[in-house]
């Protein structure tokens, strides 16, 4: 074994507190020349006056002098020095020799105090007059206050050194504070308070947010957030940012039909390289704006296309909805939010952020789109034909009841012609469609060949109120085959090109309702003419046959009637004409194909493309600004490099009319920073927001920062731009919006535990004599809520208040402080080598530290980066390194959990500043850390007392608990132990104990604490980790025939709970698990059921990342 592992437990002793620095024997009164009471000198003159003989008048002997003081010694016996002097002032007839000669040994006593003095003026002249040491100043407190503006009230100026009232002390002198800067008290505050999160997973970058404060995060906030992907998923308070693209256009309003939507984009990439063709189907999640809500698609594909040469890079996306969908409808804040506003229906596409893509897809920007859709199915259309309206769900007469050349059917949809069409496909289903050659062959004296084919129309497009638009001329109205009863229009792209050669044919959006076809009407129909047929001679005889023969019925029924009359049964009968068929359609559908060039920001688009932003969204403007993917605050990294974090506090702010001030008091709980290295004051990049753009304070802006980088209660004072604006997309509108930037982690922060607006910062000052009068305030320093007004009242601050104690007073050095610090001057000499050199040092420099532990030739293990990590395992032993353990004052808390106090970073960095470059050797390698603090959590069954309330006093116990395991949290003067250790029947006796307590079943105790697991039981050791009782079995076996875990096998810490680091503390839990049960209705019935089954994650074991 190594020389310093077997002596290193008497070089590490358990610390030294404030209270411990000076030892009762060494300080100037411990030993007095003249220790005598006032008993003691009356005991003594009356042994003195037995010596001496009393002579009568006459000469004779009569005795000694002892009765003269005999009543009064005998009531000074047995009583302490108060009780005495009571006594005898109650007492009025005392003789006048007793009250005379104790009226002497009163004024005895001042000469006595006089003698007593002389060490103390002995030390007192050594240090001051032979070493000249000076004696250390007054310091005054400071305090942090709020104002609050009067309702109505201009912003008003309090200069520097304006005066708050802070009552009286016990002297009944007045305590002033008087601000340290001039502040500008508005209505400004803090309306919403949002965070941001950047971090790496194994493959991309991930952006967690969330909205105001959590209740998972306990008493106080994470600054900047947390980090949530090492989190189990229920303790999780920031959820997955939605960041992505949209697209708002006309064209995609759909109201029904199978719906096929495909975007493709022409993209630019700011990176050296770029992307590989692959397919992105998982990397969106996609919807739209439907009737009832946001409308996933039922199919997507989505794929990257790069060109060979790698210059030009394709986006393409296709979605299907099929005909159950709901309607895709223009977007409406009720139904779909906030994000984003637009004018259309919109195409949404949000980032999965955990599909890996965020750094294939960042840096792409669209250059320019093309939107095509593609419907099938459509009925819901205006028909009407010249006669009137028809109602689509009714047989409707295409023609009218007397068609005829030039007989026009108009259709009409606000929908899709509305819209920059490719194709259109008419479906006409038939409604009692006649074999038309035999229906009309009694029309013909010779019947005409192809004679259904020659029903012809002219389909025509409206388009700026002019039917002059020819799509189809001549198009055969029916099939060649009598048995098909449906009819298909088609009308191709080239047909859209020929009819509006010359015309920019662009979308028509702003058609409103459709009811009917007007000569009023611009847009939003076409129409069918009847063109044919008309057949003549040598098919008819007289009339031409037009249309469906409604005009020539009656001549031709009349001629076929007479020559029926006069027919003599030669040759053929001649048959009578059927009635002429009127054309009407059962059923109208049509399909149709549309699309839209878009180049996101161009002037006078009806399209718009959107940047989906964690917290709003942004519209692009044209330059460069459509990107897939927004770069969240920089954080493009490297191509490869996945160690990215970010963390970013958005707070807005109503009533603030720029240019202004704003001072903002961030209440810390200094501590609880929990990655190294800490975040420093110079890494916190402040910015507002103008106009959906971040504009970055200077230095010069940020007129104030007290936090040292958020890591102490301090003022944050900013001077925000003229051009902040209170309309915006990119947050909240309505608000000045202020941010916080960090790029590293956002843990690298202490928590918040509270933020106000107008903040100042207020110093005492005496009102009467000077500071150092003022030892008893400058000790107890300024409860909270002790200032609630101005010396002098300003009609405009309508409230002032103080919500936390005041810090940084010192007294100046009384001869108790001053004669200890020369003492321990005298023996370490202002240089640190030992541990006791060290402990006291530090003592001394730092008020605000109620302990220090030093470990000589140890320190902490490292991670890979090379940071301390004390909580995971005992420390290394290497010479030449000394690791200072800090605990502070917890009297200088103010928030946070007294359980496990933990000095800011801004102290840790100063006391490490204070070893480093002052007091200790250039070759020593100092560490300054934080205890670590492990857990002891009990769970018990516990029956109350009949008629006690059970629930109640499971919450007194609770805290009587906290009070027994941390003691030093509640009373003041107790010490706090490292490596400590407690039996568990202690705990047990202890709850036994409580008056309200009837018994306890199923007590177990639990030992929490962080890092590698300790042990094993390979590593423990028979009869000290666990026990096997005299039962012999060949193994440990689940059958009956081998142990059992409770009877011959037992497992555990059942002994004792040790705090096995030597900077570890044993602290309570803050809820122990109490169970009330009634008495008499449980029976401990041992373990029964064991595994991981049965265990909780974080009391029976952790769960940690991968390492």
């Amino acid at each position: 074994m190594d020389r310093l592992q077997r002596y290193g437990n008497l070089l590490r002793s358990d610390g030294t507190n404030q209270r411990q620095r000076t030892l009762p024997a060494l300080e100037p009164g411990y030993i007095l020349p003249d220790e005598r009471s006032l008993s003691d000198l009356l005991a003594y003159a009356q042994k003195l006056a037995a010596e001496i003989r009393f002579y009568t008048p006459t000469g004779q002997s009569t005795g000694d002098w002892s009765p003269f003081l005999e009543d009064v010694v005998k009531l000074s016996t047995g009583q302490d020095a108060a009780a005495f002097e009571k006594a005898l002032q109650a007492r009025s007839d005392w003789p006048p020799h007793v009250a005379l000669f104790v009226v002497f040994l009163k004024l005895f006593q001042y000469l006595q105090n006089d003698l007593n003095e002389l060490p103390q003026r002995h030390l007192r002249h050594y240090y001051e007059n032979e070493l000249n040491l000076l004696r250390r100043e007054a310091v005054p407190d400071d305090v942090h206050v709020i104002f609050e503006l009067a309702r109505n009230a201009a912003p008003t100026l309090l200069p520097a050194q304006t005066l708050l009232d802070a009552g009286k002390d016990s002297k009944g002198r007045p305590l002033y504070y008087a601000t340290q800067s001039e502040l500008v008290v508005s209505a400004a505050k803090v309306k919403e308070i949002r965070r941001l999160v950047g971090e790496s997973d194994s493959r991309s970058q991930r952006f967690f947010g969330c909205e105001g404060i959590s209740g998972l995060e306990g008493e106080s906030w994470y600054t900047f957030g947390r980090r949530q992907l090492t989190l189990n998923t229920s303790q999780r308070f920031m959820t997955e940012v939605e960041i992505g693209f949209a697209i708002a256009s006309p064209i995609l309003l759909m109201a029904e039909g199978k719906r096929t939507v495909t975007l493709k984009a022409k993209l630019r990439s700011s990176k050296t390289n770029a992307p590989i063709s692959q397919g992105i189907s998982s990397a969106f999640t996609v919807d739209l704006t439907g009737a009832k809500d946001w409308l996933a698609p039922e199919t997507l594909v989505a794929n990257l296309a790069t060109t060979s040469d790698s210059q030009t890079t394709f986006l393409e996306m296709t979605l299907t909805l099929n005909e159950t969908a709901p309607a895709i409808v223009t977007w409406d804040a009720k139904l779909h939010g906030e994000k984003p506003r637009a004018d259309w229906p919109i195409l949404r596409c949000r980032l999965n952020g955990a599909s890996s893509y965020y750094e294939t897809l960042v840096g792409l920007t669209v250059e320019s789109a093309t939107l095509e859709v593609s419907v099938k199915g459509v009925k819901q259309l205006v028909v009407q034909n010249d006669q009137g309206s028809l109602t689509p769900d009714k047989p409707m007469p295409l023609f009218g009841s007397q068609p005829h050349l030039g007989s026009s059917f108009y259709i009409g949809s606000a929908e899709v012609f509305s819209k920059h069409l490719t194709s259109l496909a008419l479906y006409l289903e038939w409604q009692d469609l006649p074999d038309l050659l035999e229906h009309y062959r009694a029309y013909f004296d010779q019947s005409p060949t192809n004679f259904s084919s020659q029903f012809r129309i002219d389909v025509d497009l409206l388009y700026g109120r002019s039917w002059d638009h020819r799509l189809l001329d001549q198009h055969v109205l029916f099939n060649s085959y009598p048995t098909l009863r449906q009819t298909k229009i088609e009308v191709n792209s080239d047909n859209f090109d020929t009819a509006l050669r010359g015309k920019n044919y662009v979308q028509k959006p702003i058609l409103g309702k459709l009811n009917s076809y007007t000569t009023d009407t611009t847009n939003g129909f076409i129409r069918l003419v009847l063109r044919g047929p008309s057949i003549g001679q040598p098919y008819v005889s007289k009339t031409s046959f037009e249309a469906f023969g409604h005009q020539m019925f009656s001549n031709r029924y009349a001629t076929q009637a007479l020559a029926l009359s006069r027919w003599d049964r030669a040759g053929i009968e001649p048959p009578l004409p059927n009635q002429p068929w009127t054309p009407s359609l059962a059923n109208l559908s049509l399909d149709y194909t549309a699309s839209v060039d878009m180049v996101p920001g161009a002037a006078h688009s009806e399209d718009a493309f959107f940047r989906l932003e964690p917290f709003g969204y942004t519209t692009a403007s044209g330059d460069g600004s459509a990107q897939l993917i927004p770069e969240i605050d920089g954080s493009i990294t490297l191509e490869g490099n996945h160690e990215f974090t970010l963390g970013a506090l958005y707070l807005g702010i109503e009533e603030l009319t720029p240019p202004a001030n704003i001072s903002l008091l961030f209440q810390i709980d200094p501590g609880t920073a929990s990655v190294a290295p800490v975040l420093a004051q110079a890494a916190v990049e402040w910015s507002y927001l103008s106009s959906n753009t971040w504009k970055t304070l200077p230095p010069s802006a940020v007129l104030n920062d007290s936090t040292a980088g958020f890591q102490q209660p301090g003022l944050v004072v900013l001077s925000v731009g003229r051009d902040a604006t209170l309309d915006h997309t990119l947050m909240p509108p309505g608000m000045v919006w202020l941010r916080a930037l960090i790029r590293q982690a956002p843990e690298s922060a202490a928590r918040t535990l509270a933020l106000h607006s107008q903040g100042a910062l207020a110093r005492f000052v005496p009102a009467v004599g000077e500071l150092k009068d003022y030892t008893e305030h400058l000790q107890t320093g300024l409860t909270a809520k002790s200032i609630k007004r101005l010396k002098q009242r300003v009609t405009a601050v309508k409230s002032l208040s103080q919500p936390y104690r005041s810090f940084e007073g010192r007294t100046s050095e009384t001869d108790a402080a001053f004669f200890r610090r020369c003492s321990e001057r005298l023996r370490h000499r202002n240089r640190a080598v030992t541990p006791w050199d060290f402990e006291r040092l530090v003592l001394e420099e730092f008020p605000e530290v109620f302990k220090v532990k030093c470990l000589p030739h140890s320190r902490p293990h490292r991670d890979a980066d090379g940071n301390d990590q004390a909580g995971e395992a005992p420390f290394v032993d290497q010479a030449g390194e000394v690791s200072l353990i800090i605990v502070p004052d917890l009297r200088n808390i103010t928030g946070g959990n007294p359980l496990e106090p933990r000095a800011s970073a801004v102290l840790m960095n100063r006391i490490s500043d204070y070893v480093r470059t002052g007091i200790a050797s250039p070759f020593a390698t100092v560490h300054v850390i934080h205890p670590v603090y492990e857990r002891i959590r009990v769970d018990a069954r516990v029956a109350f007392l009949a008629g006690l309330d059970a629930g109640y006093y499971a919450g007194v116990l609770n805290q009587e608990l906290r009070r027994f395991l941390s003691p030093w949290a509640y009373e003041e003067g107790q010490d706090i132990i490292f490596g400590s250790q407690i039996y568990k029947s202690e705990i047990l006796a202890f709850m036994e104990g409580r008056r309200y307590v009837d018994y306890i079943t199923d007590f177990q105790l639990y030992h929490i604490y962080e890092g590698t697991p300790r042990g094993g039981i390979g590593d423990m050791t028979i009869g000290l980790n666990f026990l096997i009782r005299p039962k012999p079995q060949p193994a440990i076996s689940s059958t009956a025939v081998g142990m059992t875990i409770g009877d011959t096998f037992v497992v555990g810490w059942g002994v004792e709970v040790a705090a096995t680091p030597t900077h570890a503390i044993l602290v309570s839990h803050s809820e122990h698990r109490i169970t009330p049960i009634n008495r008499g209705e449980d029976r401990c019935l041992g373990v029964k059921q064991l595994g991981i089954g049965y265990m909780t994650v974080g009391l029976d074991f952790n769960v940690s990342p991968h390492r």
